[in-house]
């Protein structure tokens, strides 16, 4: 009787669906918030880590068997040792931004033995792209240091105003080096940065050119002759150039002041010579040398003032033309190259400044080829 009651009890038990491992306790997965917002990360921080607290609220131990993230951007790390009833363990997510700038979400999924088997999280936020950095090259060389260029240019330098420019530098030898620099004219100043620059090791050659020790306008022009001597070796000769457009400060005039003042017209901003071989060019040869022209026209109300029409290209040939044009007047540059300069092809750049105030800077651009 005793055994027919216990058997019915076991019936009764498993016909109500309850397992056994009920009566053995069952753990429980709780997360105060599923989801991690970062807001916006700057790519260029590195690595963003956002640490999840696990609470086991059931009445067996917890046992994480493994966390897995839906990208490889994401890495989890979690607690490995049981979590007791009651006590709490957690899930560590790092994000790596590195080259994916814009908003991002993943998913973390908890594999466990918990009354849910999957548990999921997930992080979310936005990557601010890191600023772009231009890569260097260093296309010219004097011995074994490498320029990225060997032009400076000051572009616009009014005479109230200082500017400054940079060369970057680097030294591909298997030696120390020190960079020295020829004499300067009192209103440019130059330094070396490192002095002495090691193997494989960068630096800048910086120039401050200083505007109120210029007294005339105009394209202005230097050759910089440079040294550099390696440990052990004899030194090496180069040279950088320097240019920059000296002009009026038209930064106070009104719109009506303007108005009244010189107004530059140039005939073309192209003088292409074509094909200059012997017999072949449309422009006849004169002393040996081809020759176009370039009209300037003083469109405005006052004084036209050429301050400098030239190249830093030294085989163009300038014949030059009024250097003050009154209102309604035209003036005749000549333009000129030898043939025999011209290698393959040519292409340059005449600089024209003058007292415009609405472009004091112009430029015309030369083209020959063979």
């Amino acid at each position: 009787m005793r055994l027919f009651r216990h058997i019915i009890y076991w019936f009764v038990f498993l016909s109500m669906g309850i397992p056994l491992a009920y009566a053995q306790g069952k753990a429980r997965i709780n997360v105060t918030s599923q989801v991690y917002d970062f807001g916006t990360i700057e790519e260029s921080a590195g690595l963003a880590t956002h640490v999840f607290t696990i609470e086991n609220q059931g009445d067996a131990p917890l046992v994480i068997t493994r966390v897995t993230a839906s990208c490889g951007c994401t890495r989890p790390e979690w607690t490995k040792a049981p979590i007791e009833a009651n006590k709490t363990g957690t899930v560590e997510v790092t994000y790596n931004p590195e080259g994916r700038p814009g908003p991002f979400y993943k998913t973390i999924t908890i594999f466990s033995n918990a009354d849910k088997t999957r548990y999921n999280l997930a992080i979310k936020g936005s990557v601010a792209p890191k600023p772009k950095v231009p890569k260097i090259t260093y296309p010219y060389a004097i011995g074994n240091l490498k320029l990225h260029a060997k032009n400076v240019l000051f572009n616009n330098l009014r005479q109230n105003e200082a500017l400054g420019e940079k060369i970057n530098i680097r030294n591909e030898g298997n030696a120390s080096m020190e960079i020295s620099l020829g004499k300067l004219p009192h209103y440019v100043t130059a330094s070396v940065q490192p002095a002495v620059l090691a193997p494989n090791e960068e630096g800048v050659i910086t120039f401050l050119m200083d505007g109120h020790q210029i007294k005339h306008k105009g394209r202005l022009q230097l050759d910089v002759p440079m040294e550099v001597k390696e440990t052990g070796s004899k030194s090496i000769s180069g040279g950088l150039k320097v240019a920059a457009n000296v002009i009026d400060d038209f930064s106070k005039m009104s719109a009506k002041e303007k108005g009244k003042g010189a107004v530059i017209h140039i005939s073309g901003s192209l003088l292409d010579f074509g094909q200059i071989s012997s017999g072949k060019n449309r422009i006849p040869f004169v002393n040996n040398k081809v020759t176009g022209t370039v009209d300037i026209t003083n469109q405005g109300k006052s004084d036209l003032v050429i301050y400098s029409f030239s190249s830093d290209n030294e085989i163009i040939g300038i014949n030059r033309g009024k250097k003050v044009i009154k209102p309604g007047e035209t003036t005749t540059y000549k333009v000129s190259v030898r043939p025999k300069d011209v290698k393959v092809r040519l292409e340059a750049l005449v600089n024209i400044i003058c007292n415009d105030p609405n472009g004091p800077v112009r430029l015309l651009k030369v083209t020959a080829y063979k």
